[in-house]
């Protein structure tokens, strides 16, 4: 599966075809975006393994973007710095940058940087387990195969509250309310969407099912312990 970045510039340079073909062909999914806007909205259903990020954005400056995106998610962040400004890499660096590239920057370079960044980011796999687990600060789930899915700030939320109580099921209306109260997160974000997608990940990454079960009427139940976990078929 291709690893999802988001590009987030106001130079049309980078957000054009040719710049996106070039991080297709290097194994990634590109996502162009013009503001911070777009990235916060884009984040509500779509957990991006690495985003880069302009210092220069027409609604928010870039380094705002790069700690506010470090306190709620672990995905690597790449923050191109402008030539003749007082923000150069020391600064993205201390905000939560894992690498900052001066611009101008060409897709080829991009790409190479993005490359060696996803490599370094990569978590060793696990021993095999019989349950599943939280690891790094809950931002990933293992799997019993060793295998990791990354979770983004609202499927984090949503799993450890589920995770809090194995034995007795959460309602619609309780995970719909945590989600409402979450500082980081828009009111529009959709809990039946946000399970979709965790699911379709997690089979995707892990080549397991999320144990998680709906009781119709009644909630959501996870059981990461006591779950067999059912290792999908590859054909």
């Amino acid at each position: 599966m291709k690893r999802q970045v988001a590009i987030v510039t106001a130079e049309e340079r980078l957000r054009s075809g040719p710049a996106i073909a070039q991080l297709h062909e290097a194994g990634f999914a590109a996502t162009p975006m013009a503001s911070a806007t777009d990235l916060y909205r884009a984040w509500v259903g779509q957990l991006f393994d690495v985003v880069v990020v302009d210092v220069a954005l027409p609604d928010e400056h870039g380094l705002s973007v790069v700690r506010h995106l470090r306190s709620m998610s672990r995905a690597g962040i790449v923050l191109l710095t402008g030539t003749g400004t007082k923000e150069g890499p020391l600064d993205g660096l201390h905000a939560g940058a894992d690498m900052c590239l001066p611009k101008p920057v060409d897709a080829e370079l991009l790409a190479a940087a993005l490359v060696r960044l996803a490599e370094r980011l990569d978590p060793e796999p696990l021993p095999l387990a019989q349950s599943w687990q939280f690891g790094a600060d809950d931002w990933q789930l293992w799997a019993p195969n060793g295998r990791v899915a990354p979770l983004s700030f609202v499927e984090r939320l949503v799993l450890r509250h589920l995770a809090a109580s194995p034995d007795v099921p959460v309602s619609k209306e309780r995970l719909l309310h945590l989600l409402e109260a979450a500082a980081h997160e828009p009111r529009t974000a959709r809990l039946d969407l946000l399970i979709h997608r965790l699911r379709r990940k997690v089979e995707q990454r892990t080549g397991f099912e999320l144990p998680l079960t709906y009781m119709r009427g009644i909630g959501y139940l996870l059981d990461l312990e006591k779950a067999a976990p059912r290792q999908l078929s590859r054909n």
